[in-house]
């Protein structure tokens, strides 16, 4: 039997996306933890990742006011740890966009992936 990698977070599921765009995603359709996030940005512009405490379904992009925010430069990334994890009390979802609370869908989507609870 392998050993487990040590370096790994006990208990947690991984997501992925490889083409975030600026539709509300359900990234846990429960309540839950956020412990990582890791976006990829291939855009000549700053993109975001808004995060919401609701259910997809709930989310209207560019109204529903974003939990928290994670800014990704242009042309490059972002990982970040949460220690200790960021809490949803309802459902974890996020949407891509090119400002921190709008609707504007970026040019190419944000490959978007991270682990959560």
């Amino acid at each position: 039997m392998a050993t487990p990698d040590k370096r790994a977070l006990p208990y947690t599921s991984p997501f992925f996306d490889s083409d975030g765009d600026n539709t509300a995603q359900a990234l846990s359709a429960s309540a839950g933890f956020l412990y990582k996030i890791l976006a990829w940005n291939v855009n000549t512009s700053a993109a975001y990742v808004q995060l919401f405490d609701a259910a997809a379904s709930d989310v209207t992009v560019g109204t529903t006011t974003p939990n928290y925010v994670v800014p990704v430069p242009a042309s490059g990334g972002v990982l970040d740890d949460y220690v200790p994890p960021m809490k949803f009390s309802t459902a974890i979802s996020y949407a891509c966009t090119t400002t921190a609370t709008g609707n504007g869908d970026p040019s190419t989507g944000l490959t978007v992936s991270g682990t959560f609870r």
